[in-house]
């Protein structure tokens, strides 16, 4: 009988082989609203930032959402240094680090200009089947693209 799961993963997950990974790189320009009454980056951007990254890997992979729509199912983020008012754009790196069957986790990193990581994060997205109305198994092409 097999052992189970470590608290918080799938069994199916821990037997995903790992791939080489591909980083996608999108420096995304700062917005004045962006930044809170304390002066810096607020927490809650860095959410969107990571999305939009998250959407210019696929659209290098997959393609855009019409074409391989999906859903967030988890995110995490740890904040490593503040960003302060006055830094004008942030790089997002992504990595597809595993592909499941129906799903795919990220790897992210948020850093200034200059390359001081300020944040680390984990995303996973599940294909969406729009008509039914849930998940939907990956398919052996896009797994080939999602992995290239």
């Amino acid at each position: 009988m097999p052992s189970p799961a470590p608290k918080g993963r799938s069994r199916a997950s821990t037997r995903l082989p790992k791939i080489e990974c591909v980083t996608f790189e999108l420096a995304i320009p700062t917005r004045w609203p962006d930044f809170d009454a304390l002066g810096h980056l607020n927490q809650a951007v860095y959410h969107v930032y990571l999305d939009e990254a998250r959407d210019h890997a696929l659209r290098q992979t997959v393609g855009d959402f019409d074409t391989w729509p999906n859903v967030v199912v988890h995110t995490s983020i740890d904040y490593k240094r503040e960003i302060a008012l006055g830094v004008r754009e942030i790089v997002v790196s992504t990595q597809i680090a595993e592909v499941g069957r129906s799903s795919a986790r990220f790897k992210q990193t948020v850093a200034t200009p200059d390359g001081e990581i300020a944040a680390e994060a984990e995303a996973v997205l599940v294909a969406w089947d729009r008509d039914a109305r849930r998940s939907r198994e990956i398919t052996q092409a896009e797994r080939e693209r999602l992995t290239r």
